[in-house]
C-alpha cells in the first residue's frame, strides 16, 4: 500500500476505464460482473487516520444512514481526495486486495456518488467464487399468496444454510404467488423473511446470494419481500399448514432451531430452587463420574414427544 498522497487530481487511464465500467451499470444491470471482475483487479483508495500508533493499519469508518458502520473507498483518487479531511491519509491498494484485508467488514464504494454498499456475505462470495448477486428492487404489488406447493427441496435447504448463524433475520418461508387479474399467468415463488429491519437490505442480498447460483434450470419468478420482526406477523403467514424453512431458536438466536431444539422447550419449566438444586445434584454427579451420553440424553427427550 502506498501512503501518499499525490498532488494531481486527474483521473489515470485506468481510473477512467473503471468509472466508465460502474456507469454502464447504472443503466445496465447485466454489466454489474464484469465491473467487478475489473474492481478487484484495479487500484482503488481508501482511508486511514492521518495520525496512528496502534502499531498496525487501520482503516476509516462511517455511520451508514441506515444504521450500519462502513468502510469507504474510492474508484479514483479524485474522488478519495474530494472525500477527505486533514485527518485522514489516503491509501491506493488493489481492490482485491482491499477485500480480502477487510473481510468480515461492510464496504460502500464512492459514498458521496450514492455508491454501492458491499455487505460481507456478498464480499465473501466476491472473492472465493467472483459472483455477486443482482438484486432488483421493484414496487410491490398485490398478489395472491399460498402455501408453496411446488418450490424445488434445494431452495428450503439454501435459505436454511445461508442463515445459520444470522441474528437479524428470525424466520423465513417460500410461499407461491400469483397476481389478483391474470388467472392464466404461472405462478412465481415468493420468499419471506421476518428480520430486523435496519438490516433488511443485508438480508434480502444474503438470500438471494446465497439462491442465485442455483437458479439457472428454475422456470419460475423468484420475488423477495421482508416483515419488520418487531411487529405482528401477516396473516398469510400464520396459516396453520405454513412451516417456515429456518426458524431462529430463541435458546440459541443466529440457528436454527432444529427438532431437539423444540422437544427441549418442551421440558416443564422448573423453579428457581428447583433449578439450583438439581444443578448441584448434577456436579455432584459429574464429579462422581455419573454421566449419561449425549445421544442416550436425546433419545429420553424424544421419547417424552411419544404419545403413551
Amino acid at each position: 500500500m502506498d501512503s501518499k498522497k499525490p498532488s494531481a487530481v486527474n483521473h489515470t487511464l485506468a481510473e477512467v476505464e473503471l468509472e466508465a465500467s460502474l456507469e454502464r451499470c447504472r443503466t445496465d444491470p447485466g454489466e454489474e460482473p464484469a465491473f467487478f471482475r475489473r474492481l478487484l483487479e484495479s487500484t482503488v483508495y481508501a482511508h486511514a487516520p492521518a495520525s496512528d500508533d496502534s502499531g498496525r493499519l487501520r482503516l476509516v469508518q462511517f455511520r451508514h444512514p441506515d444504521g450500519f458502520d462502513a468502510i469507504p473507498f474510492f474508484t479514483s483518487m479524485a474522488k478519495a481526495q474530494f472525500a477527505a479531511s486533514s485527518a485522514v491519509r489516503i491509501l491506493e491498494v488493489v481492490g482485491r486486495d482491499l477485500l480480502s484485508g477487510t473481510r468480515g467488514a461492510t464496504l460502500m464504494l464512492n459514498p458521496n456518488d450514492g455508491g454501492a454498499v458491499l455487505y460481507p456475505e456478498e464480499v465473501a462470495t466476491l472473492l472465493d467464487t467472483g459472483f455477486l448477486a443482482r438484486v432488483e428492487k421493484s414496487p410491490s404489488t398485490e398478489l395472491q399468496v399460498r402455501p408453496a406447493q411446488n418450490a424445488p427441496a434445494w431452495l428450503g435447504t439454501a435459505i436454511e444454510q445461508c442463515l445459520q448463524g444470522v441474528d437479524f433475520v428470525s424466520a423465513a418461508y417460500i410461499l407461491e404467488t400469483g397476481p389478483l387479474d391474470e388467472k392464466d399467468q404461472p405462478s412465481g415463488l415468493l420468499i419471506c423473511l421476518v428480520a430486523d429491519m435496519a438490516l433488511g437490505e443485508r438480508a434480502a442480498r444474503l438470500v438471494m446470494t446465497a439462491i442465485q447460483p442455483l437458479c439457472a434450470g428454475l422456470n419460475c419468478i423468484i420475488d423477495l419481500t421482508i416483515y419488520d420482526d418487531s411487529q405482528p406477523l401477516p396473516e398469510h403467514l400464520v396459516q396453520p399448514e405454513l412451516v417456515p424453512v429456518f426458524k431462529r431458536s430463541e435458546a440459541n438466536p443466529g440457528t436454527s432451531m432444529y427438532p431437539e431444539d423444540k422437544l427441549l422447550m418442551q421440558l416443564p419449566e422448573l423453579t428457581e430452587e428447583e433449578k439450583d438444586r438439581r444443578t448441584r445434584e448434577g456436579l455432584a454427579d459429574v464429579d462422581a463420574g455419573r454421566t449419561i451420553p449425549h445421544e442416550e440424553l436425546l433419545r429420553w427427550v424424544r421419547g417424552l414427544s411419544k404419545p403413551s
